[in-house]
């Protein structure tokens, strides 16, 4: 029998934490496998899906119907990936249309998890005055009629005044009555500007009730308004994205018919939880119904142009509680 010793002792460990070693490491390495067969297959899945240019093009609309000449850099390619968890984390430059050029202002992120009460889209402003400053006030209150003003601001006027007229700047303004969004172009017909955005009537207050709106006295302001952009459209694999930059009057039909189409795509396509929790896009429904059996009806606009030609609108009696945005260099034709 052969005799115990410390120097087999020695052997005996080292070989069983040589087997151990190796057997820790060939699990490390089968599992390191196995997760980047599993990324490999969510990525080439995701890819093929074209999920991140789906949910980035649902962001854009709800930007474009939610903030007044907020836009993405188009053309730009969307930043994407996706996470192990299968949380997908996508971003793209934000910018507003200051006279002929867009000014980049900010990113947007998105964050899309599998639940949709845990996904958000978010902008991030690259100044913290930058977000959503215009406020539109109703010309009248949708139930009774009765008649309400708004806040005017003289230093508006001021302001333009003073700034030199190599410059280009936008400018947000509510009307003293209800129009069409035809009306509202013949309205601006005789100035040298370009109409970019425009804050819609959708039934609020007579078929559902706003989720939030503020005012006293004679004034009433919906916070969580839509408004009437120039419009966009996608292909059914989203690979294909067009969109028309202005409303006017050649491409004013166009641009309602698209935002009703994206409208009925969203509720046909998506959960209320997608739509509401994940894009903030509220009573979407509602509105497509109301907009869908009436007229497009407008108080207000967003327009861009040298500043020299928006101090005309001064002089026009049907706008009030103009609000001055961003301003810029000369870059009118």
């Amino acid at each position: 029998m052969e005799e115990w010793n410390k120097e087999k002792e020695k052997k005996i460990m080292f070989k069983y934490r040589f087997t151990l070693t190796v057997r820790v490491i060939r699990v490390l390495v089968a599992c390191l496998f196995l997760f980047w067969v599993y990324m490999f297959v969510v990525t080439i899945s995701y890819n093929a899906l074209h999920l991140d240019k789906k949910h980035a093009y649902y962001s854009k609309l709800a930007m474009d119907w939610t903030n007044p000449n907020l836009d993405e850099e188009f053309g730009e390619i969307i930043q994407s990936e996706i996470t192990p968890f299968l949380t997908q984390k996508i971003s793209y430059p934000v910018s507003r249309m200051v006279g002929k050029e867009p000014k980049v202002v900010g990113e947007m992120e998105i964050k899309k998890t599998l639940l949709n009460m845990f996904s958000t889209t978010k902008i991030n402003f690259y100044q913290h005055d930058k977000g959503n400053k215009y406020r539109f006030f109703l010309p009248e209150h949708p139930k009774s009629g009765e008649p309400l003003g708004a806040e005017d601001d003289e230093r508006v006027w001021e302001q333009l005044e003073k700034i030199h007229e190599g410059t280009v700047a936008e400018l947000g303004f509510s009307t003293s009555e209800f129009m069409t969004a035809e009306e509202l172009l013949e309205l601006l017909e005789p100035y040298d500007l370009d109409l970019l955005w425009a804050p819609l009537y959708t039934g609020e207050f007579k078929e559902f009730e706003p989720t939030s709106y503020g005012g006293g006295g004679s004034h009433l302001s919906i916070q969580n308004i839509f408004g009437l952009s120039g419009g966009r459209e996608i292909s059914n694999d989203y690979m294909s994205e067009g969109k028309i930059q202005y409303l006017d009057e050649d491409l004013l039909a166009d641009s309602k018919q698209m935002m009703l189409e994206n409208m009925k795509t969203l509720l046909e396509e998506e959960s209320n939880s997608y739509i509401e929790t994940f894009l903030g896009l509220h009573k979407l429904e509602e509105r497509y119904h109301y907009l869908k059996n009436n007229e497009f009806t407008v108080y207000g606009a967003v327009v861009t142009g040298p500043v020299k030609e928006l101090l005309k609108l001064k002089k026009v009696e049907n706008i009030r509680g103009a609000q001055l945005g961003e301003m810029g260099y000369w870059n009118w034709e």
